[in-house]
């Protein structure tokens, strides 16, 4: 997701097992997928006075998620972010919120970003303490950190279920020196430096967990509604041979285009990587906002209703993949209330909650089709 900035900035669970059983092997269309939302800022705004409620009921927002069907939670990660705002997930913050994740029973998505602040499509900035490193160097930082956290994770018992290695990687990441761009097609040397990078993280995830209980491998880029450049990319991939275990996908409607756009892309991806493809951001205004004046695409109401619907076609898009290879959809920052001193996102029209924290309707829009297993970490 883009910085959120002024200027731009889901009744019991779905089985994990399920889900990650879907990964070795694919389901017939239609099966379940699993359903997850991106919380990375939730002790943020609670430390700020926020608190969330669901038919009145004033809970934790993890158990309101769960009891309304979502199974998996996404959580960024910085190297040493300024604090900031919202910028405050480095180690020791996101060692703590995993902690809560994973006692409410559900599973873990880490999303490292490799920077100490938002990298999408339009920036990639470096670490500031690996800005001058010669390349070499770079790659080895890039192991040496995903080994680094993975292990504190894993040592206090908060193993992730997937590692998404970058975020929204389209253009490559660690600018200058991975950065690939759509527009040059033959500049290997530029995928060269990139897949080194990115599989230094993969090896940096592989040493830690080197035998079957590895978490699942994703690699994520926001391409969601253009299909030749997402073949693109992932060509690029398969062509210099870096191992992955699922496709993840940002789809914003004002960024990315008509849902039919999207399905188009599912159906490529499917049909040309058959690898498992996860929504790993999606959200949608329940009420106006400036940010949404002329902006595209937005063909649902904006409303609380209109929310709802908009999750249910993206859900509908997600498991009408070919092969069955739709396998998860997250929702972005659905906490973004408005706190005392904090910038809400959108001015949070995009949350799950109302501005008092009361639960939306979308927030439920996934659980009348879950089942009630509590998930394990592993099949």
């Amino acid at each position: 997701m883009r910085t959120p900035t002024p200027s731009r900035r889901l009744l019991p669970a779905l089985s994990l097992a399920v889900s990650l059983l879907a990964f070795a092997a694919p389901e017939k269309p239609g099966a379940e997928v699993l359903i997850g939302a991106d919380v990375s800022a939730l002790a943020t705004i609670e430390a700020h006075g926020g608190h969330f409620s669901d038919g009145g009921k004033r809970e934790d927002a993890l158990t309101i998620f769960r009891q309304n069907g979502f199974s998996c939670f996404r959580l960024r990660l910085f190297v040493s972010p300024d604090g900031v705002g919202i910028v405050t997930n480095d180690l020791p913050y996101t060692l703590a919120l995993a902690k809560r994740v994973k006692a409410s029973g559900a599973g873990l998505l880490l999303d490292l970003h490799y920077s100490d602040t938002w990298a999408d499509p339009q920036k990639q900035f470096k670490p500031a303490a690996w800005e001058k490193l010669p390349f070499e160097q770079l790659v080895a930082a890039v192991e040496r950190h995903t080994q680094e956290v993975l292990r504190s994770l894993a040592a206090q018992g908060t193993a992730p279920d997937y590692v998404q290695i970058g975020n929204e990687i389209t253009n490559g990441l660690l600018w200058p020196d991975g950065k690939v761009e759509f527009e040059k097609t033959d500049d290997e040397e530029s995928w060269r430096r990139f897949t080194r990078l990115l599989q230094a993280g993969v090896d940096g995830v592989r040493a830690v967990f080197p035998d079957k209980n590895r978490p699942q491998i994703l690699l994520h880029i926001e391409s969601s509604g253009n299909a030749p450049r997402s073949l693109w990319f992932f060509r690029g991939i398969e062509r210099h041979r870096v191992p992955y275990d699922a496709i993840g996908l940002s789809y914003y409607p004002d960024w990315h285009g008509k849902i039919a756009d999207f399905r188009a892309t599912l159906a490529t991806l499917a049909t040309t990587f058959h690898k498992p493809i996860l929504v790993v951001e999606t959200a949608y205004p329940s009420r106006g906002d400036k940010y949404w004046n002329g902006k595209p695409n937005l063909d649902w109401p904006i409303s609380p209703e209109g929310q709802r619907a908009f999750l249910s076609d993206v859900l509908a898009a997600v498991r009408d993949t070919p092969e069955g290879l739709g396998a998860g959809l997250f929702y972005w920052f659905p906490e973004a209330i408005p706190v005392e001193g904090l910038h809400a996102w959108v001015g949070g029209s995009c949350a799950l909650f109302d501005v008092n924290g009361n639960a939306l309707p979308a927030l439920s829009f996934a659980a009348p089709r879950l089942s009630s297993q509590t998930p394990p970490r592993h099949p």
